[in-house]
């Protein structure tokens, strides 16, 4: 088993309707491979874990470094693994409107701190979450 992060931004003006375009790719391309993890938006940054065989989770991190929504792509960490961290998790996602937005957060930091930081891939992609979360304000997201 073979887990790779990374992070990126979005491109300026990302919509809700591209985040679901976005979404919907990833759970059709990861489930045809087998690949499960966590895909985090937030502060036009994202955060994302990939978990699968490690063939499998090469091409799809090739495909998405050629995606034009977003850019300055930077691979965080991939090691092999003996076991999956997000195996129930095709994709995980979550779109939280204007009311949930500071729940959303609070969760994500809570989930990053209980996480089973067993590798350096999870600690390393919780650690990106908080700091993508720390880096600005609430309402940079609301307004998706």
């Amino acid at each position: 088993m073979y887990q790779l992060n990374y992070h990126s931004k979005s491109i300026p003006g990302l919509t809700s309707k591209n985040l679901e375009n976005i979404l919907n790719e990833a759970t059709s391309t990861n489930g045809e491979r087998n690949i499960t993890g966590c895909l985090i938006y937030h502060n036009e940054s994202f955060v994302q874990i990939l978990e699968g065989e490690k063939k499998d989770v090469l091409e799809v991190y090739n495909k998405i470094k050629e995606d034009k929504r977003h850019h300055s792509i930077m691979k965080l960490y991939e090691n092999d693994v003996d076991r999956r961290s997000f195996i129930d998790w095709n994709m995980a996602y979550h779109k939280p409107d204007d009311q949930f937005i500071v729940q959303y957060v609070n969760n994500l930091l809570l989930l990053s701190k209980l996480s089973d930081n067993a590798s350096n891939s999870l600690i390393t992609f919780w650690g990106q979450v908080r700091r993508i979360i720390e880096s600005g304000s609430l309402k940079q997201h609301a307004s998706l």
